[in-house]
């Protein structure tokens, strides 16, 4: 009894192992290829988990031995903007990163950021040569082979390629450290690729303009203006009210933030907890908007001195950066940089420092009064999108007055 039961038990086991070999010898068709040279047509989905999703087309540029890339894409700027904008120049958004070696320049309507200096050339495809194969599948019709890649406490990542070894896609869901006060980031990025080429045409390169991003241009005015005095305000966590190395806005510019970021689902995350109104003086020669980030802020962009300004989300040529005309229609923002900040006796002026807080008004709690009772998310979501003439008058009178009877919200201290 003892012998035959081994030998069934052996026999099983022989048949498990074969049927293992078989399968894998079956689906291990080879690793994912990876383009030494590539040049393709590009569609961009890109959508935050539980928050926006939008798309957008253009063209990809892959150089692997010379660790050069390029990808470009264009889209309507959908609710960021009056729906009088849409198919129109003002209405469009576009975008492009272009990456040579460690050196990233990041392009917005036209204007060009460089970013932080970075160790690790980010190529684009670097992780499809450890993804393994999964299954056979369809793309739009098409035949494809799909690889799939899990990196601990990054991500997933899919490749898809035809039999012939022609990229049709790839797809990444992503979870990244925040910046330091913000949350870690859910993203969702697909590029699915069309008319592909795998050569390169250099002049995409050669003809890029990166003083553009080194050394911005500024808005053209009379040399060394008097200051000026603003109303900036401010969403921000409770325990953190500084001004330096962050992003402020007009009320329309701060409706047009915060009313997307309702539209969303972001508010809670991003910890705006309470806001604040600030009388600032500066000088009015308006530099390239920086990217302000975190707490305390980190801040993308080489204008590091000058108040940066662009019309709310970038929209327009350049970002809005000089365009005075629609600021009434979106809004505007600015940076404020921490070399720019006046110390104590000093005025903004050219050579000295570019702005000061003269005093903070008012601070009010955006969760309880502006969110809650006063209902501001919920006007955002019947009016969808800008100008908010109804939002944004409920965000002045917020501060204007001090009850909630009058629709406005009491001082509190931050």
């Amino acid at each position: 009894g003892k012998t035959k039961k081994k030998k069934k038990k052996k026999t099983g086991k022989g048949k498990m192992v074969l049927f293992a070999a078989m399968c894998c010898a079956a689906w291990a068709v080879h690793p994912a290829p990876v383009p030494p040279l590539l040049t393709a047509d590009i569609e961009t989905v890109m959508a935050e988990k539980n928050a926006f999703k939008g798309t957008t087309k253009g063209r990809v540029v892959y150089d692997r031995n010379k660790k050069l890339q390029s990808k470009l894409g264009i889209g309507n700027a959908g609710v960021t903007v009056p729906a009088s904008w849409e198919g129109t120049a003002k209405g469009t958004m576009e975008s492009a990163s272009y990456y040579f070696g460690t050196e990233v320049f990041v392009q917005m309507n036209e204007r060009n950021y460089i970013q932080p200096p970075s160790k690790i050339y980010p190529d684009l495809f670097e992780w499809v040569p450890a993804s393994s194969f999964v299954r056979n599948t369809t793309i739009n019709n098409i035949a494809v082979r799909e690889y799939f890649l899990y990196v601990p406490d990054v991500g997933e990542f899919r490749y898809f390629s035809t039999p012939e070894d022609t990229i049709v896609r790839t797809a990444m869901n992503l979870s990244a450290p925040g910046l330091p006060g913000v949350p870690r980031v859910h993203i969702f990025i697909q590029d699915t690729y069309s008319n592909v080429s795998y050569t390169v045409d250099p002049t995409v390169f050669t003809s890029f303009n990166k003083t553009a991003g080194l050394d911005p241009p500024v808005c053209a005015g009379p040399s060394n203006p008097p200051p000026v005095t603003l109303d900036m305000y401010i969403f921000h966590p409770r325990d953190n009210a500084t001004l330096v190395n962050q992003n402020t806005a007009d009320i329309m510019g701060d409706t047009n933030f915060v009313c997307l970021d309702a539209l969303s689902n972001h508010t809670a995350q991003d910890h705006y907890d309470v806001a604040s109104w600030y009388k600032v003086e500066v000088l009015p020669v308006w530099g390239q908007y920086q990217l302000c980030n975190g707490y305390p802020g980190q801040c993308m962009g080489s204008n590091t001195h000058l108040v940066g300004r662009e019309l709310a989300f970038g929209v327009t040529q350049f970002g809005g950066q000089c365009n005075e005309e629609d600021a009434n229609e979106v809004g505007v923002w600015w940076s404020m940089p921490a070399d720019g900040e006046c110390k104590e006796g000093q005025v903004p002026s050219e050579g000295v420092c570019s702005w000061r807080v003269v005093r903070r008004v008012k601070t009010i709690d955006a969760v309880k009064c502006l969110f809650g009772e006063l209902g501001m998310l919920d006007s955002c979501r019947k009016e969808q999108r800008p100008p908010y003439p109804v939002t944004s008058d409920m965000y002045r009178r917020a501060f204007t007055e001090d009850s909630v009877a009058q629709r406005g919200c009491p001082p509190i201290n931050p």
